[in-house]
C-alpha cells in the first residue's frame, strides 16, 4: 500500500490508512501462516512418499526374485498338466478296453454256468471211477513229485 500523502495531513486519516495497511498486513500474515501449514503438510506426504520409494527400492531385488521363481514354478506346474492329460487319456483307453473285456464276460456267463450245472453231477461219478480204476490190478495211481 503506497503512502498518500494528502491522508499524512489529518490525524484521523492517518490512523484509517494505518488500520487498512495493518489489516491488510494482517490478511496477508494469515495467507502467509496458511501456505507454511500447507507446505508443511507437503513435506510430510514428502517425507512418506520417500520411506514408500526406500521400501520399494529395497525390496525389489526379491520380489523380482519371487516373480522369476512364480515364473518357473508356473512352468512346471504346465508341464505336468500336460503329463497328467495324457496319463488321463491312456486311463480312458484302459477304461474302453476293460468295459469291452467286462461285457464279453458278462456275454460268456451263462455258458459257464450251464456248463457247471451239467458237470456238477458228474463229479460224484468221477470219483468213483477213480476207486474203481484204484482197485484194478496196476490202476494204483502214480504220485507227482512236488504235488
Amino acid at each position: 500500500m503506497a503512502i498518500n500523502l494528502p491522508v499524512i495531513t489529518s490525524p484521523v486519516a492517518a490512523l484509517a490508512w494505518t488500520r487498512q495497511a495493518v489489516e491488510a498486513t494482517g490478511r496477508r500474515v494469515a495467507a502467509l501462516i496458511k501456505l507454511i501449514d500447507r507446505a508443511d503438510s507437503a513435506l510430510d506426504d514428502v517425507v512418506e512418499l520417500r520411506r514408500s520409494i526406500q521400501f520399494i527400492a529395497d525390496n525389489i531385488a526379491e520380489l523380482t526374485e519371487s516373480a522369476a521363481g512364480i515364473n518357473h514354478n508356473a512352468g512346471q506346474i504346465a508341464a505336468e498338466i500336460t503329463t497328467l492329460t495324457q496319463a488321463a487319456q491312456g486311463i480312458d483307453t484302459h477304461a474302453e478296453r476293460l468295459a469291452a473285456d467286462a461285457a464279453t464276460i458278462a456275454r460268456a456267463l451263462p455258458t459257464v454256468q450251464r456248463i457247471a450245472e451239467i458237470v456238477d453231477p458228474l463229479e460224484n461219478t468221477v470219483v468213483r471211477l477213480g476207486r474203481v480204476v484204484d482197485r484194478l490190478p496196476g490202476g494204483k495211481r502214480k504220485t507227482i513229485p512236488g504235488a
